[in-house]
């Protein structure tokens, strides 16, 4: 009764006496607007932004008082507005057409009174757009703007106008992607009219990034029916949507010959401007989407510089970093989560084509300023490790319960072309970097990392080429340069091995390997049983159960071991309490379906050092921490975390002068986000399983952590400031006699500035010591670093 009597005063007295002012239709082909037009647009913009949430009377009484046949398609077809009218209108229309569904446009659904009106509402909308005369006389007031700014930059207005015009075609485009005929007919009327121009356009206009989001949904709607449409014409003969593959494959061309690199850059530029995550996936599905067509359009590689530049790939390897709170921290279950994964695998793809792209221009064949192109690509990926932690980390934590055996596949593919183009520089240049290759293969040479090779290796004959070739490539790795053949020595792997040697299937290569590795095993039992047997029986008791369904790594016996999922969940009891005692927690933990006993509720509290115990190192202060730490022969751990501290201080500095360090930690700090510290090696991550240890040293050093897989990943706040972050690596000075100071600052300053390291063999740590970084940096950046260094000593002991 409230809703009705509401509607009623607003009937009489809102939409219907404010739209009087908007103009009048004079004859048939003639439409005058009032010189109070404007007001009135936004007067029922600023009422459709300003409701109750949900309610959305304004544009119910839009639809009761048949504004948009009286007076706003009239207005588009038979008037004449001016370049403010013009954006107001579109602006509007946008808003009456928007999918009360869609999640990209829409945070909240409608309540359920409104929805019916809004889906009337939105079709009359669509309709509008498959008036042939509305579409044509709409995109004319568009190229009327587009001809008078000319090679001048365009008034705000007009941008604006284009921007809701693109908003307006997305939503509608949107509505109809489930009416084939429609949605061909929309798709026919826009390109006859040259929506491919105005993206194109819009897409290059440098500073223009709010234009750039639209373009790229638009660019993701009109190809996500692509196959589709491709067919109608090869198959069905159907003449229109012959016309519409033409036209989609000219706007490849077009985006390829340069304005994808800066579609990709204005992307990630609004990203970061407006802290939404939006438009990093359509950043992500525009590389994966459109460059594998360069295999068919000839252009060259300097026209994706911008798509290759560090910036975009660091950028890349911090949105997947930025993925893993929610992929290991969440409810796997949730929508949320689900989301994420979709995310992850979107950008595993988009690196993916990214290395496929530079690769086919490496070639011996390739002309050379594209192979100088790619050489530089490859330059800076040696040089981000970033960007080869966050792969392993993906790798090693890989869960068959979580993402589909692809993702694994496409993870290990990844990894082996990134190998390759180290080797590939190798070959053009001689700058020997065997020993950075040597350095990653190593971190292969484990258990756990085995067991995910071992899954694709049991799916042989179904795995695509590159999969199989990527697998028994690392193998080989891990058997000649590694020398531990000994890893392979596990029963499913070695009955799958026994197999591939006879099989026909199997390349020469592969067969060669897997007869070595069974032949091998067979003189090892020989020779030395008693180790082959405890390969055995190590192997078996961390073997992963495919079909388990636990979220972690290992299936928990009931007493002893307690799941990730458990450990979350003690987590998660421990926060909603300020001060509580065990028995609270025994109590919450079984609410939520978790039965421990109170003994193994404390002792696993002691574990993750939640409460004090004896044992506990919780009481002691850091310096003694530290020591404790490094008496035990962990002071690599100390080592570690130093230098993400220092690290971490400089990109901080670095960040209020406009200046880059550590991709990772450069963008964690710019999007106002936790930095990670993410372990690159199996000691790292062994060495973060000490719960008892890792959680008071965190904590007297202010950072923060997630737990993923029982082994915890530091996390650095972004409110720490640079000076906080290097006091807090002063205190972690090692109690060795050759830690100095020095030490540890010119190791820092190699890391992430040595310049030479893909131009010198790289032989051995001394080696790059030796030489000074100022000889291989700018002056600028070389002198930040020298003065923050000298600034932090003096300020840290004040």
């Amino acid at each position: 009764m409230v809703l009705a009597m509401e509607w009623y005063i607003m009937n009489s007295t809102g939409v219907r006496s404010l739209t009087c002012n908007l103009g009048e239709l004079v004859s048939p082909g003639t439409y005058i607007l009032h010189d109070s037009c404007a007001d009135v647009m936004e007067e029922l913009l600023a009422r459709i932004a300003n409701e109750e949430e949900n309610r959305c009377i304004t544009k119910r009484h839009i639809l009761a008082e048949q504004l948009l046949a009286k007076d706003l398609i009239p207005m588009i077809k038979y008037g004449s507005p001016d370049v403010n009218e013009l954006q107001l209108l579109l602006r509007l229309l946008s808003e009456l057409c928007e999918p009360c569904d869609a999640d990209q446009t829409v945070a909240m659904p409608p309540d359920k009174y409104a929805y019916p009106d809004l889906k009337r509402l939105s079709s009359q909308a669509c309709e509008a757009f498959l008036d042939r005369g509305f579409t044509s006389r709409l995109f004319t007031h568009i190229h009327e703007l587009i001809e008078e700014a000319g090679e001048l930059e365009m008034v705000q207005e007009s941008y604006l106008s284009i921007k809701y015009l693109f908003t307006a075609i997305r939503n509608v485009l949107y509505l109809m992607r489930s009416e084939k005929e429609s949605f061909t007919k929309l798709l026919s009327l826009l390109l006859e009219n040259d929506l491919d121009s105005v993206l194109i356009y819009s897409i290059n206009c440098h500073g223009r990034d709010e234009l750039v989001l639209p373009a790229a949904q638009i660019l993701s709607l009109l190809y996500s029916e692509f196959e589709w449409l491709r067919t109608e014409a090869e198959v069905a003969k159907e003449q229109d949507a012959t016309c519409i593959t033409d036209r989609l494959k000219r706007i490849v061309v077009q985006l390829l010959q340069g304005s994808l690199s800066a579609l990709a850059i204005s992307l990630m530029r609004k990203e970061l401007k407006d802290g939404s995550d939006v438009e990093g996936s359509y950043l992500s599905w525009c590389l994966t989407y459109f460059l594998p067509y360069v295999s068919y359009v000839p252009v060259p590689l300097a026209k994706f510089r911008g798509v290759l530049s560090n910036k975009c790939v660091g950028y890349l390897v911090y949105q997947l970093s930025a993925l893993v709170p929610g992929l290991f921290g969440g409810d796997p279950t949730s929508r949320s989560t689900q989301r994420i994964k979709e995310r992850c695998m979107l950008l595993l793809s988009a690196f993916d084509s990214l290395l496929s792209l530079v690769f086919n221009f490496s070639l011996p064949s390739a002309d050379k300023e594209d192979v100088t192109v790619a050489m530089q690509f490859y330059k800076d990926v040696v040089n981000m490790p970033d960007l080869w932690q966050i792969l392993i980390f993906y790798i090693r934590n890989f869960d068959i319960t979580m993402f589909p055996r692809s993702v694994l596949s496409q993870l290990i593919c990844i990894n082996h072309k990134l190998l390759t183009s180290v080797e590939s520089y190798n070959k053009i240049f001689g700058a020997q970097l065997e020993q950075t290759i040597l350095e990653h293969v190593k971190q292969f040479a484990n258990k756990g990392i085995i067991q995910q090779y071992t899954l694709l290796v049991n799916t042989y004959s179904t795995n695509n080429d590159e999969t199989n070739l990527a697998v028994f490539t690392m193998l080989s790795h891990i058997c000649v340069e590694c020398e531990r053949r000994d890893l392979l020595y596990t029963p499913i792997l070695l009955r799958q091995l026994r197999l591939l040697s006879d099989s026909c299937e199997a390349c020469d290569e592969d067969r060669r390997l897997a007869f070595y590795v069974t032949q091998s095993f067979l003189d090892d039992v020989a020779n030395r049983p008693q180790a082959c047997v405890q390969s055995f029986i190590n192997s078996l008791s961390t073997t992963k159960d495919e079909n388990s369904e636990s979220t972690g790594v290992t299936k928990a016996e009931p007493y002893a071991e307690w799941t990730d999922t458990e450990e979350g969940d003690l987590m998660s009891a421990y926060a909603e309490f300020t001060d509580p005692s065990v028995d609270d927690i025994v109590t919450r933990l079984g609410e939520m379906g978790v039965s421990y006993n109170h003994s193994q509720v404390t002792s696993k509290m002691e574990q993750l050092g939640l409460i004090s115990s004896p044992s506990c190192q919780e009481s002691l202060d850091l310096a003694e921490l530290v020591k404790n730490i490094c008496s035990e022969g962990d002071d690599d751990l100390i080592s570690w975390l130093r230098s993400a501290l220092l690290t971490a201080s400089f990109t901080k500095a670095m960040c209020k002068n406009n200046r880059e360090g550590s991709p990772l930690c450069y963008f964690s700090f710019l999007k106002g986000h936790s930095y990670p510290v993410i372990p690159y090696t199996e000691r790292q991550s062994m060495l973060l399983s000490a719960h008892s240890r890792v959680l008071p040293l965190l904590k007297h050093l202010q950072l923060e952590y997630l737990l993923v897989n029982e082994s915890i990943i530091p996390l650095i706040p972004p409110h720490l400031t640079a000076e906080a972050l290097y006091s807090s690596a002063e205190k972690l000075r090692t109690y060795e006699a050759d830690g100095s100071m020095e030490n540890y600052e010119q190791e820092l300053t190699d890391k992430h500035f040595d310049e030479s390291l893909l131009s010198k063999p790289v032989c051995s740590s001394e080696s790059r010591r030796s030489d000074t970084a100022a000889a291989h940096m700018d002056s600028g950046s070389q002198g930040n670093l020298n003065v923050w260094l000298s600034y932090m000593q003096i300020t840290s002991r004040k």
